[in-house]
């Protein structure tokens, strides 16, 4: 094995996509060593169909409860540094399916810029079109020349990081509980080493919607998650952004709570209320971890 690796993957009431996902990454052309499957407690069969998957590589953890994406890839990570000896982590949700040389890209790239802080591939949606494009930095042209691109953070659907960056800057907060664990997470790890963005690493988001989330066209019994989107994009802001974006962050915040009482097609004020709610926790919210 050219290196150790062991795969996270995080999933909640989606057995048909884990299985998907899992054979992908179990018929990588590099082979993993170990693939970490976090059950964030389904109802689902989730726990039988994994239990009777013929493959010595798969390590499987029924979590007691739901403790969100972030609570899932906290634990999932800590699991695979205390049983694994991985020296790196490939990190996704169960809606993505890795191309078959995804994990040999994301490899090769390793070798390019041997001090990266994390590796994040090319994704696209089940139409092909591009999907969780990450903001590039301001000097990502030096990188070009190596077949990559330099950014600042990335998300959790193919995330591949050492476990010398994870001792560095610690773990997801679990206090994020749903959106942007991994923006935060991405942010620390950017701090001790750069951030690439890898073309010819791909893999397939299986997501409902290729379409960003926004409170006043969403389904209302998801309302109430956008408390932890906003607040936790104000906490961002605060702790690794400048003053003037956590102002900015904070008055368009504003406009969206005033925005949703015209636009929204129902519960106006309680989407309204969502958005100021997690925008002022994200104040002086501090996460435990």
């Amino acid at each position: 094995m050219e290196s150790s690796v062991c795969a996270v993957v995080v999933t909640y009431n989606r057995v048909k996509l884990l299985q998907k996902c899992l054979h992908a990454i179990l018929s990588q052309s590099v082979s993993v060593e170990h693939v970490l499957v976090v059950d964030n407690h389904s109802t689902d069969d989730t726990q039988d169909i994994v239990e009777h998957m013929d493959d010595d590589r798969l390590i499987y953890h029924r979590l007691d409860n739901n403790y969100g994406g972030a609570g899932g890839f906290k634990r999932g990570i800590s699991s695979a540094i205390s049983e694994t000896s991985a020296e790196y982590f490939w990190v996704m949700d169960d809606d993505t399916i890795p191309t078959e040389k995804a994990l040999e890209e994301l490899l090769k790239a390793r070798k390019q810029v041997p001090n990266f802080g994390f590796l994040t591939a090319n994704v696209r949606w089940k139409d092909n079109s591009p999907m969780n494009v990450p903001p590039i930095a301001n000097d990502w042209s030096e990188s070009t020349m190596k077949g990559i691109i330099k950014v600042r953070e990335a998300s959790f659907v193919s995330l591949f990081f050492s476990r010398t960056r994870v001792n560095r800057v610690g773990l997801p907060f679990e206090d994020f509980f749903i959106w942007h664990d991994d923006t935060e997470f991405t942010l620390r790890l950017a701090k001790v080493g750069n951030g690439y963005y890898v073309p010819g690493a791909i893999v397939i988001h299986e997501s409902a919607s290729n379409q960003a989330p926004l409170i006043y066209r969403d389904n209302a019994s998801r309302i109430s998650r956008y408390y932890y989107l906003y607040r936790n994009e104000m906490y961002i802001c605060r702790k690794h952004k400048s003053r003037i974006t956590t102002l900015r962050t904070f008055m368009r915040d504003l406009y969206v709570s005033l925005k949703v009482i015209i636009v929204a097609p129902n519960h106006r004020f309680r989407r309204s209320l969502t958005v100021l709610k997690g925008t002022f926790s994200g104040l002086h919210f501090v996460p435990k971890g």
